[in-house]
């Protein structure tokens, strides 16, 4: 483990389809491991759409170069993500040796982001909030907001890559869980930016302020945060955070 951990952040797992994630979101997932002193831990997780388009008794894939369709079946998937997950393992490996991060790496075919959740004990999930699936646009990932919400530990929902630390916002209740949430920001604005270069702005929701919470939207959207880390008690003003700020491509790091 690394050391100097004093976030009560033991381990963290960064969740992704090998075939799909950037190698940037194994960095973020890597650098907020060293800000926290924290393991890694890599839940590799099957796209639960090409998993459920595999089992259609007519799926076909088409090969671009020689124009010949295939049935696409899950030994068709098997034979795809082989190569991803070569290389996933093989870019995790060297990535936390030059880090000198722990990373154990952990296979988990059949199941989705939010089924994998429930496979670590992490204190803290790094997931991918958006994809760009079919050669379509960019767009939120529906899966990832559910599993953001419904985690039992804390969650960094990656809206851009790379997570960039030099504007953190804080977004919290007064108490013991905005507090927490603070002292990790801190510790991420120290070791995620050069000396002085990381800026950390706070917004304290007060009792009563769920009520109004499009006017706390409204000042965070206004502060232009690079990473929002919330402490809000508020379970659903942690999903409309998720689903708001995911549209404005900000990350939203929820300490739980």
């Amino acid at each position: 483990m690394t050391a100097d951990n004093r976030s009560g952040i033991r381990k963290i797992a960064v969740a992704f389809d090998p075939g799909c994630a950037a190698p940037a979101l194994l960095e973020a997932a890597m650098d907020l491991a060293i800000s926290l002193g924290a393991d890694l831990e890599a839940l590799l997780v099957d796209d639960p759409d090409i998993a459920r388009m595999s089992q259609l008794p007519f799926g076909r894939i088409f090969d671009l170069h020689t124009g010949k369709a295939a049935i696409f079946d899950k030994r068709a998937v098997q034979t795809r993500r082989a190569g991803p997950l070569a290389l996933a393992r093989a870019t995790m490996r060297r990535t936390a040796e030059r880090r000198r991060v722990f990373c154990s790496v952990r296979e988990l075919p059949g199941i989705g982001l939010i089924d994998a959740t429930l496979k670590s004990n992490a204190e803290l999930f790094v997931i991918a909030g958006f994809h760009a699936k079919f050669g379509g646009a960019r767009s939120v990932d529906r899966d990832a907001v559910q599993a953001a919400a419904g985690v039992r530990g804390s969650v960094l929902l990656v809206s851009q890559l790379p997570v960039e630390t030099r504007h953190i916002l804080v977004v919290a209740d007064a108490g013991p869980l905005g507090e927490r949430a603070a002292g990790i920001a801190r510790r991420i604005a120290r070791r995620g930016s050069p000396a002085g270069a990381a800026q950390v702005d706070r917004i304290e929701v007060g009792a009563g302020g769920h009520e109004n919470f499009d006017a706390v939207l409204d000042r965070v959207l206004s502060a232009t945060p690079t990473l929002v880390v919330t402490g809000l008690s508020d379970g659903a003003a942690v999903s409309t955070l998720h689903e708001r700020l995911g549209l404005n491509s900000i990350s939203v790091l929820t300490v739980r």
